[in-house]
């Protein structure tokens, strides 16, 4: 056979397939099956379905943001290793905004670690920039909060004895389990009033929880108070107590918030370790079927996000609970949960158990398979949204073998139907197969390749989660199709010969059924068996659509019409989506860390200024070289800083440059709703005390009042940075943030990069939009800036840890558009390959196109959500779900014109009798895999139900309602439309039957002697089809004129 075999060896190497599957069904099952599970076996223990732990995966490393990010950290970690003996010493401080425990987001942050090669010892260099002992611990800061609120409405007063004492029992009872972690402060509310010291401000408390928690009277408590508020009435948001009170404490004394801030630092591994006292004393604990939730979290609040403990509420949240790593284990638990209800929707539909239980087994051991084979591919990234895929193939797995089985139905009662129930004749069978294989493998790998080709769109995505996720997706569906016309056809030639029609499936196996007896085609099968679903659409739809008014018919244009205008609806409130207008929601609302930072904002005097993002000058870095970082391990090592060699900053021209672009820093305006500074409309935050860092001022300062220059300048500012202390002329806004060691670089003896910064007005949590034009005017400032400064200065760059998250949701949102651009034209495509008609090609993606914008608009208009990062994820999902259903009829309703019926409304009812309850049967398998997530944890997750079944149901709506409504009324006739046949391509199989006369009398006798009626020869299809048989099936078969046995 060469390389293109034609006609001919195509027609013998599908005789040779399929009569291997009927002479040997069971060695065909054994060695497929077999195949698939040593497979599976080989991925398991290959662990290639195995969760990923790694940081920062969602980096978008050619963002310049990201980019910049990454070249100062790594800048940072080089001005600091001095000597190999003190990169053990260096802390990732950088990931502390990234963990999912702050800011309530799962999705890391850009990674702030790399390599930085050139002047390193060359092993440090090799092994990443960080060479660490095995006895060495590389220790971490984390926060955690614990907030009190007096009642569930929240007006009452914290400061009662009983409350305290509560409050004072939990601090005890959580220092004393709390181990192996070092207190870097604790900013306790119990301490204000179970201290010594006279002055409150100045009380504390052991570090071992060893003290009593009695009654207070009320005029010590009184005294306290009194003091706190003498010292709010003064100093407002400025006060040292301000942080522990509500804002209209000033006015009337009392405060139902009041809260206590512990930073701590242990080992990442113990990090998660924090918060178990506290939670322990609360009774709360990660567990089954609690919080009216299959899976909780034990940071579950109420309404409120506070759970009660005696006579206090109490919110927890610690930075060093990753909720993701935790939760996303029992989410995917779920996905069995998900394989039952679509079983059970399989073995209803296909009246089988059997048939229910190996093609649940194909889809199952499709997902292992399709990971070894994504692993193999040398993708080395497995995270939680692959976890998704799981629900996805579920849905569309169960669809392929019910259009397979469906096909089989149909071909088997029409052409040979069994006037007594029993099996086919081998021959018989063999032939039916061969049709129903055609039919159904060019069907299914339309739909498979199409939703395939939908993922693959993410290929073009810079984030490489949704990238790798999109290939394990596409593996995935085109697996399935692999198996579905392998594995499956060896299981439904067992079921037909063995178990169809019995009740006990197990003891049939071991024994043939009878053979049945055939009768002519046209004659009702008596082994055939509509499900209400046909009965259904046999009865209503197709007699409603048929219903003429005059030579009109109003239903389908009805609902055409009807339709039109809901696509038109969703187009418009597609239009009204925007970017985020606030932080993202991953978690249940009644989760304590959902929400947090608005919390903290409306409820505490003094909001945590650490919930506000430091903004960053650099000068002397040029550029950043990603090109040996892996790709897929984006927040892994790797990566060089090319430093700018004309940096400078010796000369007094210099000098000013930099004190000069302090200045502008420190007066830049900021009047977009992202900068909350009221009053002063300024990017740096305003305050009696310094949130600004510019390290010249502090050296000027520290000298005397003077800057020297030439020669004398770098000793000098070495003499700085080894010995001045940043807490001398930093205030707690920014004094944790700013190291003379890192913000002067001095690498190699020379001075190659310094840092100037504020703290910002803008939250950690802002969303895209408002962080989007905050980042865009900050650029076009200092883009004019730089005008001004001389060439030493002239690469200046801007780096902020938000607007390197930014370029996360831009590329999602840009990801969603892509693929929308992508998968519409290879839509067109397939559907025009498999009808080879322009004007059906046409009608399909014009309704596949109504799918995705009703979607989008039910986004909008019914939840109201924002195009961010769930909604730009689902997006491509969408795409995927929406052209199943289309290209399905679309392919049925152009067979029947190959097979002579002309007329649209033959066809259409054609098509729907074939496909209808195929459709309907996939919509449903489809929208219950996803209804299970509708239970899982996350709220990505619940999102990604909505969308889903949302997304099924606008499918099949518009499946059935529009596009056939418009095949009913204006679906092209006779060969309008068609694409000239090229190469004899597209001749259908000419003969309605399959054997000569003598062959199917030869047939009919097999099988131990038994004798069955002869099979009659059918009648032309052009004939039957004159003669309004229109219920015959057709065969539509590429390069093929007639099958022979």
């Amino acid at each position: 056979m060469g390389l293109f075999p034609n006609y001919e060896q195509r027609k013998r190497a599908l005789n040779r397939y399929i009569d291997n599957y009927v002479d040997r069904p069971c060695k065909c099952c054994w060695a497929c099956g077999g195949f698939i599970f040593f497979l599976a076996v080989v991925s398991s223990m290959a662990g290639t379905m195995t969760l990923d732990e790694l940081e920062d995966t969602w980096s978008i490393l050619d963002s310049e943001a990201t980019q910049n990010s990454l070249a100062l950290e790594l800048a940072k970690d080089a001005a600091v290793m001095t000597s190999p003996a003190e990169i053990s010493k260096i802390s990732r401080t950088g990931r502390r905004l990234g963990r999912a425990g702050w800011a309530g987001r799962p999705v890391p942050l850009p990674a702030l670690e790399g390599t930085l090669t050139g002047f390193l010892d060359p092993e440090v260099a090799a092994s990443g920039g960080r060479r660490l002992q095995e006895e060495d611990i590389t220790l971490e800061d984390y926060t955690l909060l614990i907030f009190y609120k007096s009642d569930k409405a929240g007006v009452g007063n914290v400061f009662t004895p009983e409350k305290l004492r509560d409050m004072c029992e939990l601090e005890s009872a959580w220092l004393k389990v709390t181990q192996f972690v070092t207190f870097r402060s604790f900013d306790s509310v119990v301490a204000l009033f179970y201290g010594s010291d006279p002055v409150p401000s100045s009380r504390s408390l052991p570090m071992d929880g060893e003290w009593e928690c009695g009654l207070l009277d009320e005029a010590s408590i009184s005294a306290t108070v009194s003091a706190m508020k003498a010292s709010v009435d003064v100093d407002g948001p400025r006060s040292p107590y301000a942080r522990f009170v509500h804002p209209s404490f000033k006015d009337t004394a009392s405060s139902a918030y009041t809260r206590t801030a512990a930073a701590v630092r242990t080992e990442e591994d113990l990090a998660q370790d924090i918060a178990d006292g506290v939670m322990d004393h609360l009774g709360r604990k990660y567990g089954w079927l609690q919080d009216g939730l299959i899976s909780s979290s034990a940071f579950m609040g109420e309404e409120d996000n506070f759970v009660p403990k005696d006579s206090i509420r109490v919110r927890v949240v610690s930075t060093g609970t990753n909720e993701l790593a935790i939760m996303v284990a029992p989410d995917f638990l779920l996905a069995f949960g998900s394989i039952m209800l679509v079983w059970v929707i399989m073995a209803l539909y296909l009246r089988s158990v059997f048939l229910a239980s190996l093609g649940m087994y194909q889809i199952i051991f499709s997902m292992p398979v399709a990971a070894l084979i994504y692993k193999g591919l040398t993708i080395d990234f497995f995270d939680f949204l692959h976890i998704l895929v799981v629900y996805l193939v579920l849905g569309i797995g169960a669809d392929d073998i019910f259009v397979l089985v469906d096909a089989f139905r149909h071909v088997s009662e029409h052409m040979a139907p069994l006037v007594k129930p029993g099996r086919y004749p081998d021959e018989v069978l063999k032939d039916l197969l061969k049709r129903t294989w055609v039919r159904s493998a060019g069907a299914i790998f339309n739909t498979s390749f199409t939703t395939a080709m939908a993922f693959m769109s993410c290929s073009g995505s810079k984030a490489m989660p949704m990238r790798t996720c999109g290939w394990y997706a596409a593996i995935s569906i085109l697996l399935n199709w692999i198996f579905t016309i392998t594995f499956t056809p060896a299981v439904l030639v067992i079921w037909h010969q063995r178990v169809q029609d019995t009740r006990c499936c197990i003891a049939e196996l071991f024994s043939l059924r009878p053979l049945g007896e055939i009768g002519q085609p046209g004659t009702e099968s008596k082994a055939a068996h509509r499900n209400c679903i046909e009965v259904a659409l046999d009865r209503f739809y197709i007699r409603a659509m048929n219903w003429k008014v005059g030579q009109v018919r109003p239903v389908p244009w009805a609902m055409g019409l009807g339709l039109l205008a809901v696509a038109i609806q969703g187009a418009y409130f597609t239009s009204q989506l925007t970017p985020p207008r606030s932080a993202e929601v991953w978690f249940p609302d009644t989760h304590m860390m959902t929400g947090f930072s608005a919390f903290m904002a409306d409820n505490y005097y003094q909001p945590d200024y650490k919930d506000y993002a430091i903004v960053e000058v650099v000068f002397g870095i040029k550029d950043f070289d990603i090109s040996d970082i892996d790709i897929y391990n984006p927040g892994g090592p790797g990566g060089k800083v090319i430093f700018d060699g004309a940096f400078d900053l010796s000369t007094e021209e210099a000098q000013d440059g930099v004190l000069s672009t302090c200045d502008w820093l420190n007066n830049l305006r900021c009047e977009f709703v992202g900068c909350n500074n009221v009053g002063y409309n300024t990017l740096r935050m305003q305050s009696d005390k310094k949130t600004h860092s510019c390290f010249l001022e502090d050296f000027r300062e520290w000298n005397g009042g003077t800057l020297p220059v030439g020669d004398a300048f770098l000793p000098a500012l070495k003499d700085f940075r080894e010995n001045a202390a940043a807490g001398d002329y930093n205030s707690e806004f920014l004094v944790d943030e700013v190291s003379y060691k890192e913000d002067i670089g001095i690498v190699d003896g020379e001075l190659r990069y310094a840092v100037i910064k504020i703290r910002s007005t803008m939250s950690v949590d802002t969303p895209y939009s408002q962080g989007n034009e905050i980042n865009d005017f900050i650029e076009e400032q200092l883009d004019e800036h730089i005008k001004t400064l001389p060439a030493p200065l002239a690469r200046a760059k801007l780096v902020c840890i938000v607007f390197a998250f930014l370029d996360l949701s831009r590329e999602l949102l840009n990801g969603l558009f892509q693929g929308c651009g992508i998968a519409m034209p290879i839509s067109f495509l397939v559907v025009l390959a498999s009808t080879r008609n322009l004007v059906v090609s046409g009608y399909a993606v014009i309704s596949v196109a109504s799918i995705v914008l009703c979607v989008l608009g039910f986004c909008k208009s019914a939840m109201d959500w924002d195009l961010g990062v769930g909604e730009a994820i689902a997006g491509v999902i969408v795409i995927g779900y929406s052209v199943d259903y289309v290209v399905h009829l679309a392919h049925i309703y152009c067979e029947a014109g190959h097979h002579g019926i002309t007329k649209r409304e033959e066809r259409a009812a054609f098509a729907v009798r074939n496909m209808g309850s195929t459709v309907f049967a996939g919509a449903i398998t489809t929208a219950g895999s996803g209804l299970v997530m509708f239970f899982c944890f996350f709220y990505f997750f619940i999102k990604m139900a909505i969308l889903i079944c949302v997304t099924i149901m606008f499918s099949f709506i518009f499946s059935l309602g529009f596009f056939m409504s418009v095949m009913w009324v204006l679906g092209p006739q006779g060969k309008f439309g068609d694409l000239p046949n090229c190469s004899g391509s597209m001749r259908m199989m000419s003969s309605g039957g399959v054997e000569t006369g003598k062959q199917a009398e030869a047939a009919q006798t097999a099988d131990d002697g038994e004798k069955a009626a002869p099979m009659p020869v059918a009648a032309p299809t052009t004939e039957r089809a004159a003669a309004g048989n229109a219920a015959v099936v057709p065969v539509c078969v590429d390069d093929w004129e007639e099958t022979e046995v």
